[in-house]
């Protein structure tokens, strides 16, 4: 009987696997189970010139390489297996060089990880997770990681749309002439390295002309560990002196509505970018902007060219047929949720700091949420880590995390690893190590 119920079990299993893989137009995985092991060999496989999505599901690892969708292979859809574990890696070094690059219409990513690996280091130069060079994409809980320049939404005119997604920086790291609307969104101000007191989130370069720039809907700015502050944004190519001849300025527009704010928004709100900054060009403005609790932000020291829209001004950004026109990503996309999913717990920015005789180890969860367990495993080498620590998180409105632990020896190093679980739910970090000369730039296996 109970070889029956193990057969039984088996033949279940291999059912919904074949059915979920058949649900797919290509299934991609690391360790050969599926039809290709790489993303770009599959996107490379894609018919060009779709008009329907063409499904590739990605089973979790860390897939590292550039990834690029050319023009020709439009309705690309790439679905993560779990956006904690299914990982695009990539970062050379160079300025500017994205992790991803999409130049096809009409394409959509989900449950994905976009990392530029050049941002754990350092916190310049420009180390872009995504370039987006196309018109009406829409990412659905994805989570952009870097440091500089994190996501550009390059081409003027398009419109691309991000939904329950975490993006982090630590300066203008959400950028371009895009129009870019984000939907409970986790947007994270990360402390720099080198502990710099203060940065910029956004720097928008809306053409001249164009209604609509960035829309932040309904999403949270968390507090970061205290170290770097941050205004809203700066408005990027608008300075007089530095257009090329003949070229006029942008003029940039950027609106936050119902945004929950942490401590680390500066109260002054928004930046120029030098003295030459035309202000009468930008719109840069809020709506029932709050703190976690639900009171109102004190917005009496914003800068006097930024706005405080009524409702009625407030109520255009929040209708997709006037932002978007005439695209309506729900209806091209089936498979997007119009609810939230459950937050992941996808963690990072796993890095160590010295603090007079000890180190403080720091990272942020993706997601805030009560419940998750954050254990910390130290050891001498990365074969003898045991538990050293731990915490529970109490609140769901903190994901910025630390623990304190003993500096090493001048000669010595220490291996630190975290392992983030809730119910069923396990996320391991990789394995920091930590030593006199890396303390700030701690290397990464």
């Amino acid at each position: 009987m109970n070889l029956i119920k193990l057969l039984s079990l088996c033949m279940l299993l291999l059912i919904t696997t074949l059915t979920k893989a058949a649900s797919y137009d290509a299934v991609v995985a690391k360790d050969g189970s599926g039809k290709y092991k790489t993303i770009q060999e599959a996107i490379n496989a894609a018919p060009d010139g779709r008009t329907t999505p063409y499904k590739i599901f990605i089973k979790s690892g860390t897939y590292t390489g550039q990834i690029i969708i050319p023009a020709s292979k439009t309705f690309i859809e790439l679905i993560g297996e779990d956006v904690a574990t299914t990982t695009i890696a990539y970062g050379d070094g160079r300025p500017g060089t994205p992790a991803v690059i999409v130049n096809a219409d009409d394409c959509m990513m989900m449950n994905l990880t976009l990392e530029n690996t050049q941002g754990r280091i350092a916190d310049g130069p420009q180390a872009l997770a995504i370039r987006t060079n196309a018109d009406r994409l829409v990412f659905f809980n994805c989570r952009f990681v870097s440091g500089q320049d994190t996501v550009l939404t390059n081409k003027a005119g398009s419109r691309n749309y991000f939904k329950d997604c975490y993006i982090d920086g630590n300066t203008d790291f959400i950028y371009g002439a895009a129009t870019a609307v984000f939907d409970n969104c986790v947007i994270y101000c990360r402390d720099r390295i080198d502990a710099l007191k203060s940065s910029y989130l956004t720097a928008a370069s809306t053409p001249a002309g164009q209604t609509y720039g960035q829309v932040y809907r309904n999403c949270i700015i968390p507090s970061n560990h205290g170290i770097t502050n941050y205004t809203l944004g700066r408005p990027w190519q608008n300075d007089q002196r530095a257009l090329p001849p003949g070229r006029k300025p942008v003029e940039n527009k950027v609106v936050f509505l119902n945004t929950k704010m942490g401590t680390n928004i500066l109260p002054v709100g928004w930046s120029i970018w030098n003295e030459k900054t035309l202000t009468n060009l930008i719109t840069n403005a809020e709506y029932k902007t709050q703190k976690f609790d639900g009171t109102p932000v004190d917005v009496s020291k914003r800068i006097i060219w930024s706005k405080q829209l009524n409702d009625a001004e407030a109520k255009p950004y929040y209708d997709n047929a006037q932002v978007f026109g005439n695209w309506d990503p729900f209806a091209v996309w089936t498979d997007l949720p119009k609810k939230s999913p459950s937050p992941s717990i996808a963690f990072g920015n796993f890095r160590a700091r010295p603090n007079d005789n000890s180190a403080v180890l720091e990272f942020n969860s993706s997601w805030p949420q009560k419940g998750v367990t954050y254990t910390l495993y130290k050891g001498a080498d990365k074969g003898s880590l045991k538990k050293a620590d731990q915490l529970t998180t109490k609140t769901d409105t903190t994901i910025a995390y630390q623990f304190k632990t003993d500096l090493p020896a001048a000669d010595k190093s220490q291996f630190y690893m975290i392992k983030a679980s809730k119910g069923k739910a396990t996320v391991l970090s990789d394995t920091l190590e930590v030593n006199a000369t890396n303390m700030m730039r701690p290397k990464r296996n």
